[in-house]
């Protein structure tokens, strides 16, 4: 909880205070070296990437301490490494012992900062989506993996 605080409170100063941010030069949308780089100074490791049907990209990626989760483009354009996204989401899930224990789960969780919902069977599902429309510092971007991280950690610790 108190490690979900901390980088609530990070976002908050970050957002609010235009010094570093406003500092940097802003992303209005992202190619696929410049995702790979954000989640590698977030403490992840890419594990894989691709494209999906739609021909958006992905990555599967693994935080530090050993939690899965997945990136996905959207609003993307272009193909290869031209291609640039506007939007990502961020994505992991959790197989419970029962749909029951799904909803018990959904009742006791409540952070503003992420959607957790039923997945599929059995499963509870945590997404954070970033908006780069219109521009968002690179550490701002970072910040917003750290704490989708943080929370999914937070949950994932709680099961």
């Amino acid at each position: 909880m108190l490690r979900t605080m901390i980088a609530a409170g990070a976002l908050v100063l970050a957002l609010a205070l235009p010094g570093a941010a406003g500092a940097q030069s802003l992303m209005s949308d992202w190619a696929r070296a410049d995702m790979r780089g954000l989640l590698t100074e977030a403490g992840a490791k890419v594990t894989d990437e691709g494209t999906l049907d739609n021909g958006n990209p992905y990555f599967d990626a693994e935080s530090s301490e050993g939690l899965k989760f997945h990136l996905y483009g959207a609003a993307s354009e272009g193909e290869g490494a031209a291609q640039r996204c506007s939007g990502a989401e961020l994505s992991t899930s959790f197989a419970l012992e029962s749909n029951e224990a799904v909803a018990e789960k959904l009742a006791a969780l409540d952070f503003a900062a992420v959607a957790i919902f039923k997945g599929g069977d059995k499963s509870l599902r945590v997404t954070r989506y970033l908006i780069f429309d219109h521009g968002i510092a690179r550490d701002n971007a970072k910040l917003n993996i750290t704490v989708f991280l943080d929370i999914a950690h937070e949950i994932w610790d709680g099961l």
